[in-house]
This record gives structure tokens, C-alpha cells and sequence, in this order.
């Protein structure tokens, strides 16, 4: 009340009500959709490029099968699934050793893509994998068939294929690992 027995009204400050100044870090960034999409298929195909050369691998370190040629054809003399089961191991072991590796390089170069390099991880690495286990099974394959064929008798070794299909999933599942156990541990320095 005044003096006078008026009630007066003032409005209230604004200033504690104002919105306070948004930090520079919690700005979003901007979509960019094209360059997202440019770093995604680069990681792919990186990862695609990879499974020859872990197939060559592959083909060099696992355990070869021996095949003996004579009157009743050609037999694999390695009954023992042994040399089955260690080729299988060579090729998880090797595939998971290249899906974290490009998954963390695909950490370093591409996080501010996260999202969309994770799906480019996923496809690339199921790919390279596939390519890693043809590859490292058709080398000197032609050869083999071509003695099998002329029936030249003697013992021969060939290359394992892989008998674990699903053996082709580590490379991808490997890939992700490496790209999010990196951003969980740094959350804060993706945009």
C-alpha cells in the first residue's frame, strides 16, 4: 500500500527468470549428413580393402589339410578334426584382432560420425570377413584341382575352409568394440 491507501504494482525483475547462457560444449552440431555418410562408406571400404589381406594371412598361419591322390581318388588324410578346429581359431583369432583395430582407428578419424560409422563398421567388417575367408581358402586351390583332375597321385596340402560360418560375425562384432569401449570412456569429446 502507498500513502494515499492505493495499492501499488510493480512488475518483478526478469533477470533471475531469464534463460541462462547455454555452454559452448552443449550446443548441438549441425547435421552433416553428406560428410557423416562420406566417413561411413570410407570406413567400410577400408574395412572391405583389409579382408584380402587377412585371408593371405590366414592362409599362411592356419594348419593345412593333407590330401593323398592314388587308385581310389583323392582322400583328405587328416581325419582328426584337429586341423579343422585350429583353422577355425586362426581365422577368429586374426579377424578379431583386425575388427579392433579398425575400430579404433575408425574412433580416431571419424567419432564426430558416430552413429552412421558404427552401421560402416558393422557392414564393412561382415564383408571383409566374408572376403577374408574366400580368399584365404582359394589360394592354391586351382592347382589342387587341377592334380585331383589329371589324377597324378601323391600327397598334397590345401588350404582349411572355414567350417564355422558363423565365425565371419567376430570381425564386425570386434569392430564395434573397438569403435564404442573408446566412447564410452570418452563421451565427452564426441559432438
Amino acid at each position: 500500500m502507498t500513502e494515499n491507501g492505493r495499492v501499488s504494482w510493480s512488475a518483478p525483475d526478469a533477470r533471475p527468470y531469464a534463460t541462462p547462457a547455454v555452454p559452448p560444449y552443449a550446443v548441438p552440431r549441425p547435421s552433416h549428413w553428406r560428410a557423416d555418410l562420406v566417413r561411413t562408406g570410407f570406413v567400410a571400404a577400408v574395412s572391405v580393402l583389409l579382408g584380402a589381406p587377412v585371408g593371405l594371412l590366414w592362409s599362411a598361419l592356419a594348419p593345412h589339410a593333407h590330401v593323398q591322390i592314388d587308385a581310389a581318388g583323392a582322400n583328405v588324410v587328416d581325419g582328426a578334426t584337429e586341423v579343422f578346429i585350429a583353422s577355425d581359431g586362426w581365422f577368429l583369432g586374426l579377424t578379431l584382432v583386425a575388427g579392433l583395430v579398425v575400430g579404433v582407428l575408425a574412433w580416431l578419424a571419424a567419432r564426430h560420425s558416430a552413429p552412421f560409422v558404427v552401421v560402416g563398421l558393422a557392414v564393412g567388417g561382415l564383408a571383409a570377413a566374408y572376403v577374408a575367408s574366400k580368399v584365404g581358402v582359394r589360394l592354391g586351390q586351382d592347382a589342387l584341382t587341377t592334380v585331383v583332375q589329371n589324377g597324378t597321385k601323391g600327397r598334397y596340402t590345401a588350404n582349411v575352409a572355414l567350417q564355422m560360418k558363423q565365425a565371419i560375425l567376430v570381425w564386425p562384432i570386434a569392430a564395434m568394440a573397438g569403435f564404442v569401449v573408446p566412447l564410452l570412456a570418452r563421451v565427452d569429446q564426441i559432438d
